[in-house]
């Protein structure tokens, strides 16, 4: 059977992986995935990933992150599908959770944080959003 949507799947492993409390997970490797985890480790939704094994069966194996037993990542979710692209430009791209979450697209000058992509005047293809657990957001203290 051959996968129709491999970032579909690897979103799919780390939801589940985080469901049901592992501290890693692993799945097959590509330019985009390995994008898509360096963005996730920049941005704090995982501990660190890896790329794993021989040149034509890597792998990439993601430390997942936890905050007092709960995990970092709240909801991670596929945007743009093989069958509905969305397309936006750089005045156009929405914004996830009211600045709470992080948007992952692809540009031209790679792929990027929502808000980098407005940063850089750029637009493009909206692959997922992220939103961050509502525990593991620290609130300003009132001094």
């Amino acid at each position: 059977m051959s996968m129709q949507d491999p970032i579909s799947d690897m979103i799919s492993r780390v939801m589940n992986a985080q469901a049901r409390g592992h501290a890693t997970v692993s799945f097959s490797s590509s330019k985009i995935k390995n994008a898509i985890c360096s963005v996730l480790e920049k941005e704090g939704f995982i501990s660190s990933f890896k790329i794993e094994g021989e040149e034509s069966k890597k792998t990439i194996l993601v430390s997942l992150k936890y905050h007092q037993e709960s995990p970092v990542i709240r909801e991670l979710k596929r945007i743009s599908k093989p069958g509905l692209r969305k397309y936006f430009s750089s005045k156009e791209i929405p914004s996830v959770r009211n600045g709470l979450g992080v948007g992952i697209i692809t540009t031209s000058k790679g792929v990027l944080t929502d808000k980098e992509a407005r940063e850089h005047g750029v637009g493009g293809e909206l692959i997922c959003t992220v939103s961050v657990s509502y525990t593991h957001l620290t609130l300003p203290t009132k001094a």
